[in-house]
């Protein structure tokens, strides 16, 4: 018995398969659900691996229902365009190394940028080219030259184009002094003159890349690496490493001044008791994972490991080690 479709079902079906087509062609690629500390920048850098004025483009098109990118709202759906396979690659234990530039043709917004991905309380400015200080507001874009300055119960996440985070917490002042990805080297530079950071650098591509922090008591260069600055009222420095190795240069040795191209990494070396050791006796020290040391102007302390778990009883910590889990996919 055959069965001949009439022209009301041929129609229905043409619909149907019309409507069927246009949803393959709208793909809203990926879905999701905004949490707490959620941005359309750090959903960006989280699910795309990176942030661009391209990606703002697409995803405006993506939703039509979000009027304003700036104000996402908890529970509400965001839909974000599909990611590139990346073939970058990370060595086990360590943060997901920097991916190759995409071509500058490409490219909506220059690197070397670090992008606002979270602004909680009172959090400020100042460009480069500017004298004043203004609200900073999150997926800010900020460059070389500008400064930061986190007031009382404020907190700030910057994450760079490698995919490197600093999250300053409450009463902290940082410069950005370097911020230079380039397709074969990549260099940053940043000031911390007071207050907490915590920083978890991406192992960084290139010949001659290097991420360093400045301190008013000492300079740190890592790679691939976790670790936390405290810099108290009276100027000095805690290093605390979380993962990795971070190279301590003295700033005040004759030929290691602040922004000074500092030397590669040496091997770790024994430091003998918990003593203090004066200014003019050291230069350069390495610590290695779970290792600390408190650095002032009149000298350094020893080298010694600190409680882990004493350490994770401080909100700063936990907030960031959680914060580092969800960004990286851990």
């Amino acid at each position: 018995m055959s069965y001949l479709l009439r022209p009301r079902h041929l129609t229905v079906l043409l619909i149907l398969l019309v409507a069927t087509f246009l949803v393959a062609a709208s793909d809203p690629g990926i879905s999701v659900k905004v949490r707490p500390g959620d941005s359309i920048s750090y959903l960006s850098f989280k699910h795309l691996h990176t942030y661009n004025q391209e990606i703002v483009s697409q995803i405006k098109n993506l939703n039509p229902h979000i009027k304003d990118l700036n104000r996402i709202q908890v529970g509400q759906t965001v839909y974000l365009p599909k990611r590139k396979p990346s073939t970058v690659t990370a060595k086990r234990g360590e943060p997901v190394p920097s991916a190759p530039l995409p071509e500058t043709k490409k490219m909506a917004a220059a690197a070397s940028q670090a992008v606002a991905t979270l602004v909680e309380g009172e959090v400020q400015m100042m460009g480069a080219e500017t004298n004043g200080w203004q609200r900073l507001q999150v997926n800010n874009i900020l460059k070389a030259g500008d400064k930061v300055q986190v007031l009382e119960r404020g907190r700030l996440e910057l994450v760079l184009d490698n995919r490197s985070v600093l999250r300053l917490a409450a009463n902290t002042t940082l410069e950005l002094k370097e911020v230079e990805r380039r397709r074969q080297k990549e260099k940053y530079r940043f000031a911390l003159s007071i207050g907490k950071m915590w920083t978890r650098v991406t192992r960084l591509l290139g010949f001659g890349s290097r991420y360093q922090v400045e301190t008013p008591t000492a300079i740190t260069a890592v790679q691939g690496t976790v670790f936390d600055l405290q810099v108290g009222p009276s100027q000095q420095t805690r290093v605390r490493v979380h993962s990795g190795n971070v190279q301590v240069y003295n700033p005040f040795a004759g030929d290691l001044a602040p922004g000074q191209k500092v030397p590669k990494l040496k091997a770790p070396t024994r430091v003998p008791g918990p003593t203090r050791i004066s200014r003019e006796k050291w230069e350069q020290l390495l610590l290695g994972q779970y290792q600390q040391v408190t650095l002032g102007r009149e000298g350094r302390s020893a080298i010694s490991a600190f409680d882990l778990a004493a350490a994770r009883r401080e909100a700063w910590v936990r907030w960031n080690e959680a914060r580092d889990r969800d960004l990286y996919g851990e």
